[in-house]
């Protein structure tokens, strides 16, 4: 690098120095000479007025447009809230719409359960009395067998007495008779029984056996007086009644109008009746009914099928209590939801009050006079026949 000459950098140092003072002295010469020269004081006093009339307006132009910043903010502020709390509401509104439709699903959920655990539990029942019902037969088996042993083996006796033949079919009818009354509940089959058996002691043409026929006699009028209606004719007439319940038209209200047709009349009135022929009112002095969805609808028809079907099943099982209570809530059922106006409403409501009507009560005897005199008579005579171990004639 090369070094610069000092005596070069000092002159430039003055010469910058000089047109600086040149520069101050011509300020201070051009400040002296407006010192000097006066200003007119008419041309100061507008000149203030119109910067400070501006400054004013300028100020009150900006004071009105924060204003109008601060009042756009806090209207849109309050857009936004009042656009909050609606959202708000709106979605704790559908929350609690949803739960209460969820909470009628779990009710409806629940009474169709309760209903699918009656008609297993009517199953089970109907299953244990098919059960009952078989080992009923297979002990009826059971003794017509013993009947037909014993029988074989009075055959064999050497004796052969006809009169002892006849007795113990007597005594057999007899009590084949009792098992049908208290087993089977048949007191047709019992009452023919007992009257066939006073027809073979009859034949035996013996007055030691007439205070035998007089008790079997008692027998046949106490069975006659026991309530004649046949259990399985009720249970078929509610069987078909459940079959009908598909078909039974339910109650939705329907609105009605009573005004005349607009060309029953003329001039003003034909007007207003036009207008009332398109707008249709209804005046309600009860509580008005909503009306039934699907499901409820289905809910209706399987409550009152269920009755019925418990109905039937007391009929069979002879509750006379539960059958009553069975066809009273069918009833009420059928007031509720159905139509009672439609004819086969009308003939479903008459026949479920014709079986409500109907006496089921049955008093049994609990045993049948006749069967220990005749089944006495039976051993004395057969004890008279082998005594000593000889059969005598």
């Amino acid at each position: 690098m090369t070094q610069k000459d000092p005596s070069n950098s000092s002159d430039e140092e003055n010469k910058a120095l000089e047109i600086e003072n040149a520069s101050y002295l011509e300020v201070e010469e051009s400040a002296t000479m407006e010192e000097q020269e006066p200003i007119p004081e008419d041309n100061v006093e507008p000149n203030k007025k119109a910067k400070t009339g501006l400054l004013w307006f300028v100020t009150l132009i900006n004071f009105l447009l924060v204003l109008a910043v601060i009042a756009a903010g806090y209207w849109a502020w309050m857009q936004w809230q009042n656009l909050d709390n609606s959202e708000d509401n709106a979605l704790v509104e559908q929350k609690n719409l949803l739960t209460q439709q969820q909470s009628a699903l779990s009710q409806q959920s629940r009474e169709i359960e309760s209903v699918n655990a009656n008609v297993d539990s009517l199953a089970q029942q109907n299953r244990a009395l098919q059960q009952e019902l078989a080992s009923l037969n297979e002990q009826i088996a059971m003794a017509r067998q013993q009947s037909d042993t014993n029988r074989k083996n009075l055959e064999d006796i050497s004796g052969r007495r006809p009169a002892d033949w006849l007795l113990a079919e007597a005594d057999y009818l007899v009590r084949i008779a009792g098992r049908k009354l208290w087993l089977e509940r048949d007191v047709k089959t019992a009452v023919a029984m007992l009257q066939a058996a006073d027809s073979r002691l009859q034949d035996l043409s013996d007055p030691s056996l007439l205070p035998i026929r007089q008790f079997i006699a008692s027998d046949i009028q106490t069975l006659q007086q026991i309530n004649q209606v046949s259990l399985t004719s009720v249970a078929l007439s509610v069987s078909g009644l459940v079959q009908q319940v598909s078909n039974l038209p339910l109650s939705l209200p329907e609105a009605q109008s009573d005004n005349a047709k607009p060309e029953e009349v003329e001039g003003l009135a034909r007007i207003w009746a036009y207008i009332l022929s398109n707008f249709k009112y209804q005046v309600n002095t009860t509580p008005i009914k909503p009306l039934l969805s699907d499901q409820q609808q289905w809910l209706a028809r399987e409550q009152l099928r269920y009755a019925l079907l418990q109905a039937q099943s007391a009929v069979m099982q002879e509750q006379v209590t539960l059958f009553k209570q069975s066809i009273q809530r069918a009833i009420g059922l059928l007031v509720e939801h159905f139509d009672l106006d439609a004819d086969e409403v009308v003939n479903f409501a008459a026949a479920l009050k014709n079986l409500e009507m109907t006496s089921l009560e049955r008093n049994y005897p609990e045993q049948l006079d006749s069967a220990t005199p005749l089944q006495d008579m039976l051993e004395r005579r057969m004890n008279n026949s082998f005594s000593n171990g000889k059969f005598e004639l």
